[in-house]
């Protein structure tokens, strides 16, 4: 009989070995390609420790996509600048992150797929918020517009989110929609297509300061 006591025994160090693994293979081929078979291997562990330590792909792809998004420094510490005008500071965030996660394929839409996990569950919230600095997103967004209501507040992060993230989306599933090629759109710049929004979203604002 083969003994799964190892299941049982393994420390944190495989678990890492696995969220890194995880990682890196989406670094380096992509979402798609992080199967549960080629983790394994790349981690030098077996399928049975994968699913103790995570209970399921879905998990561990979220925590992999969560660990990875918090290596984006360069966007995050923007949002920490107070020599910049926060207008600034939040519209170079938006362009660095995107143009990091443009990096990646397929991790845009396997973000939007992982959403589920995130919204339905208290601890993998409090998680994101955390890395994606929830707060702090909010503190810039209540300077530029002296709006003090949280909801308020909420309802315009999703709606500049949804705005910002939506071509990266789309050209993530078109993409990987399958063998016949996706048509080509021509869109603007990243630079330009932020430029343009906040242009427009913030334009009430900008007038009356």
């Amino acid at each position: 009989m083969k003994d799964d006591s190892s299941v049982h025994t393994t420390g944190t160090d495989t678990k890492m070995d696995i969220l890194n693994a995880t990682v890196e293979l989406i670094q380096e081929e992509g979402v798609a390609c992080a199967t549960l078979r080629r983790i394994s291997e790349k981690a030098e562990t077996n399928l049975a420790l994968v699913n103790y330590h995570f209970g399921s792909k879905d998990k561990l792809i979220s925590k992999a996509i969560g660990k990875l998004v918090g290596t984006f420094d360069d966007a995050f510490a923007v949002l920490e600048d107070d020599s910049m005008e926060p207008i600034e500071r939040l519209k170079q965030f938006f362009y660095r992150y995107l143009s990091h996660l443009q990096q990646y394929p397929g991790l845009a839409k396997e973000m939007m797929d992982q959403s589920r996990l995130i919204l339905c569950s208290q601890h993998e919230y409090a998680r994101y918020s955390k890395v994606m600095k929830t707060e702090k997103l909010l503190s810039t967004l209540s300077e530029i517009t002296q709006e003090s209501d949280d909801t308020v507040l909420g309802g315009m992060m999703v709606q500049l989110y949804g705005a910002v993230f939506y071509p990266v989306i789309m050209n993530s599933y078109m993409n990987l929609a399958g063998e016949e090629p996706a048509p080509e759109i021509h869109l603007p710049t990243l630079e330009h297509q932020i430029e343009m929004l906040f242009n427009l979203y913030f334009h009430k604002y900008s007038q009356s300061s």
